[in-house]
Formats: C-alpha cells, sequence, structure tokens
C-alpha cells in the first residue's frame, strides 16, 4: 500500500496528530483563497491598465486602438487647419543633442550617427485630418512604401483645433510594458518647420522638417 504524501511541514512534530493536521489544511485553505483573491484583483489592474483595446497590423507587433471613441475629438477637426500642413511631404525628426541632455548638435536625426539609437521619427498628415507617426532606422536607408503604410506599421493620430491652437491626439504606446493610450500634443507649423509639444515631455518641445519623397511612398489611405 503506498504511502500517503502530505506537504513538508506534516512531517515535522508539530503536524503528527489528526488534529494539527486539519488545523494546517485550514490554513493551506486560507492561503489558496488569498492567492486566489490576489490573482483577480492582478487581472482586474491589467484590465484598467489596458484600457484600450487593439489589434496588431500587418507587421506583426504595431498595434492600433478598435474603439473608434479614442478619436473622438476629430469632430473637433477644421480644415482651415490644413493651409499650414504640407500633406504632400514627410516631417522628419530633427536633433538638437546627440541624445537627452548630452552635447548639442543641430541637424537630422538621419544623420545624426552620433546618436546611438539609431531609429527616428516621422510625421505624415493627411487631407482628412488623421496623421501617423513613423519610426525609421538610420541603418536602412532605403525607403519602402510599407513603412508609411498605416495598415503596415505606424502609431495613428488625428487632427483637431482648439482656441486657434493646432492640437493632435496620438495613440501610442505609453509604457514599457507595451500599453497604449493617448498624448495630447500641440502642433506648431513654421514654413517648413514643425514644433511638436507632447503634454508631460520633460525633455521639451521636439522639432521636425519637412522631406520631399516619392509620392508613390506616401499615397496610402488613412481611414480611422
Amino acid at each position: 500500500m503506498r504511502k500517503k504524501k502530505f506537504p513538508l511541514y506534516l512531517n515535522k512534530k508539530i503536524a503528527q496528530t489528526p488534529e494539527s493536521w486539519a488545523s494546517v489544511w485550514r490554513n493551506e485553505k486560507r492561503v489558496l483563497k488569498m492567492k486566489k483573491s490576489i490573482f483577480i484583483i492582478l487581472v482586474l489592474f491589467s484590465t484598467i491598465s489596458c484600457g484600450i483595446k487593439t489589434y496588431k497590423l500587418k507587421n506583426g507587433h504595431s498595434k492600433v486602438a478598435i474603439d473608434q471613441k479614442v478619436y473622438q475629438n476629430k469632430k473637433y477637426f477644421d480644415k482651415s487647419i490644413l493651409k499650414k500642413i504640407d500633406t504632400l511631404v514627410i516631417y522628419e525628426e530633427y536633433n538638437t543633442t546627440y541624445y537627452s541632455g548630452d552635447k548639442p548638435v543641430n541637424g537630422l536625426a538621419r544623420e545624426n550617427y552620433e546618436n546611438v539609437n539609431t531609429i527616428y521619427g516621422v510625421y505624415k498628415f493627411y487631407g482628412n485630418g488623421n496623421f501617423n507617426l513613423f519610426m525609421l532606422d538610420r541603418e536602412k536607408p532605403l525607403l519602402e512604401s510599407k513603412m508609411f503604410d498605416p495598415e503596415f506599421t505606424g502609431w495613428r493620430g488625428i487632427l483637431y483645433s482648439e482656441n486657434n491652437v493646432i492640437k493632435g491626439d496620438l495613440i501610442t504606446q505609453i509604457t514599457g510594458m507595451g500599453e497604449i493610450g493617448i498624448i495630447k500634443q500641440t502642433f506648431e507649423f513654421y514654413g517648413d518647420t514643425l514644433i511638436v509639444n507632447k503634454k508631460g515631455n520633460r525633455f521639451g518641445n521636439e522639432i521636425y522638417v519637412k522631406r520631399k519623397i516619392p509620392i508613390e511612398l506616401i499615397k496610402n489611405n488613412a481611414k480611422w
């Protein structure tokens, strides 16, 4: 007859009687109940933290929102905004430092080889008030249409006007855990230059400049 196995702590002298066994099992049940409660709390917390439901784009990892409510400020879009924006170009990142807080420099991010981070951002604006923030790699200089295809990659956003200020809601990754949220932005256009102020950005304003690329690369629909 096989000997019934008990938890290790039942082998101690303190648990050698039926009464002590019953006490131990009661404690174990309480522990299991506590673990279950903690698990439920963690599930609820993760659900709240990841409030924006998403799906993946064709590149297999970029995420965009499912619920169109995240674009609700689009109702404040005014077409007069487009008078200041060139929708036939991209606006690429311009660096004023090698990297945040380091030696000053003035140059395009794709040409800033002193920066160990090879990824840089480009904005593409559309005539319907939508925009994308695409991330390009300096080490991959050959541009392809999929790099600017909203169905393949990119963070999505919408433009609107508030108190004569051009604003944008960018739906993007907001934590290191990959959670998606909304970043509030303001846009200022001065000729070929774009100044972007992201709410809560401790590094200050970001600068982007116009870059003309073959129109075939950026002739994509932006429907959201």
